[in-house]
């Protein structure tokens, strides 16, 4: 694998909030077009990693680079120029607008005719969101509200999505909508690191798994590999002790 290959690398990366880093010496190498899942406890960093990728944390050591330009120092919306998105945990579209106001507030970086163009491609990708444009975002189905969320992190073409707990809350009908929905992205040219606490399914449709706890990478490697972990199973997939 080449430094081309590579979209994020992340070298003993160290990021909090306060006077303590929270996540501690985390090193991976992302590759271009791939899923990549973070799962392990909570409070084991999973969030705060996705955030500190995305420039919205403290940085404490290390480097963040994107396509091999050193980013961690880049505000947020720098970020988001060079091609990161990021969709936080929890309910973050306005439910009181309708789909279509939602999609217009998603093209706040886009000018001119690349709005209406960008609107109509994230329809065409996601057809739902087509048939209820008129509708309160507030009442779609959880897993559609998710849906038109990254589809309005999806308008500013970002190379790189970051995907925050997007199953949380869902039912298991909604969820397994939010994971076929991930795992077309890699198909459209995008790379998706999601932080989940569905790890079965989130590492079904992975490429590479990394399990955190206390703010270091416990385990890593090619998703099947992690699922098929004792150590894995027993503490995240419902598996029992041999």
């Amino acid at each position: 694998m080449t430094a081309d290959d590579i979209i994020l690398e992340l070298d003993q990366l160290s990021v909090g909030y306060t006077d303590e880093p929270v996540v501690v010496d985390f090193a991976a190498a992302i590759p271009v077009g791939s899923i990549t899942t973070v799962i392990g406890p909570n409070g084991a960093g999973k969030s705060t990693l996705l955030r500190a990728v995305y420039g919205l944390n403290r940085h404490f050591g290390g480097s963040v680079r994107f396509f091999g330009r050193s980013i961690e120092r880049l505000a947020p919306r720098e970020r988001l120029k060079l091609g990161i998105g990021f969709v936080p945990q929890g309910r973050c579209n306005f439910p009181l607008m309708t789909v279509r106001e939602n999609l217009e507030l998603g093209t706040y970086t886009l000018r001119g005719s690349a709005v209406a163009d960008s609107i109509e491609r994230v329809l065409v990708q996601f057809p739902l969101l087509k048939a209820k444009l008129s509708v309160l975002a507030g009442n779609l189905s959880g897993g559609e509200q998710q849906i038109l969320e990254i589809a309005m992190v999806l308008e500013a073409r970002p190379k790189l999505l970051l995907l925050d707990e997007p199953s949380l809350g869902l039912s298991p009908a909604n969820q397994d909508q939010i994971f076929e929905t991930i795992a077309e992205l890699p198909g459209r040219g995008l790379t998706v690191m999601v932080v989940e606490q569905n790890a079965h399914g989130a590492l079904q449709i992975s490429d590479i798994g990394i399990v955190m706890e206390l703010g270091r990478i416990f385990m890593a490697g090619p998703a099947a590999e992690v699922i098929a972990d004792p150590r894995i199973k027993v503490a995240y997939l419902g598996g029992e002790a041999t």
